[in-house]
């Protein structure tokens, strides 16, 4: 055996993926996730494609008995857990910072007694903002955000303010935070808190920036992620 993960929000989308990936290396994986109805329905049964040798343990990261109940014996820890949606942190700001950000704080308070030989936590691509463009004399400039008469039009590109289109160009990962939501801003409060306590503590951490994932198991029903999903069931469907 590998070693014992913990991956939180592990019956989730991206999170049940990895868990096949996990037990096809050999690692034994245990998952923490409170089975949101607005990504898994009503109910809160074990999802029929979560692996059989995933230990499910119902319980949200908010609540310190089952954080520490699922840190057991655990070896690294996936911190996948969280709300997903810019739209709709624009109005539900507390279950957001309450999820994102002391779900996060009550998991590191958890590690600091019980540290564990790695931390990954799933940061994201919004806290980059619109990303990096390139004007028509070469220079590069920050993206902004696209006016609504603009988009009322289906004008999509990038404008400066003589009119000329903007070229998108590649993102480092040193390019400073545009926070344009309270997802973005969850996000990387959550990334920054674990970089800061797995370094204080001892913790070996990485943070992973997702992008537009897309695949199987997305929750299509839910209409705050998989962007991707929606644009393709909408061509399916010849719906604009």
């Amino acid at each position: 055996m590998m070693g014992k993960v913990l991956i939180t929000g592990g019956a989730g989308f991206i999170g049940s993926h990895l868990a096949d990936e996990l037990i096809s290396h050999g690692y034994s994986v245990r998952a923490l996730d409170n089975l949101c109805e607005q990504v898994h329905g009503p109910g809160k049964n074990r999802p029929v494609y979560l692996h059989p040798e995933v230990e499910l343990i119902v319980g949200d990261v908010r609540d310190k008995d089952a954080v520490k109940l699922a840190l057991e014996n655990i070896d690294i820890v996936y911190h996948f857990a969280a709300m997903v949606g810019v739209g709709q942190s624009m109005y539900a700001l507390k279950d957001y910072t309450d999820v994102n950000n002391n779900g996060t704080a009550i998991l590191l308070e958890a590690l600091i007694e019980n540290p564990v030989k790695k931390l990954i936590v799933a940061s994201s691509m919004s806290i980059y903002g619109e990303g990096l463009y390139k004007g028509p004399n070469g220079r590069m400039v920050e993206g902004f955000e696209r006016n609504f008469e603009q988009l009322k039009a289906h004008d999509w590109e990038l404008r400066n303010k003589k009119g000329s289109v903007l070229s998108p160009i590649a993102t480092p990962e040193s390019k400073n935070p545009v926070l344009a939501s309270v997802y973005a801003l969850s996000k990387y409060s959550q990334e920054e808190m674990c970089m800061i306590i797995g370094q204080a503590y001892n913790i070996p951490t990485t943070a992973l920036r997702f992008f537009n994932v897309y695949g199987t198991r997305q929750a299509l029903s839910n209409p705050y992620t998989g962007v991707l999903a929606i644009f393709a069931s909408r061509l399916l469907n010849n719906s604009t």
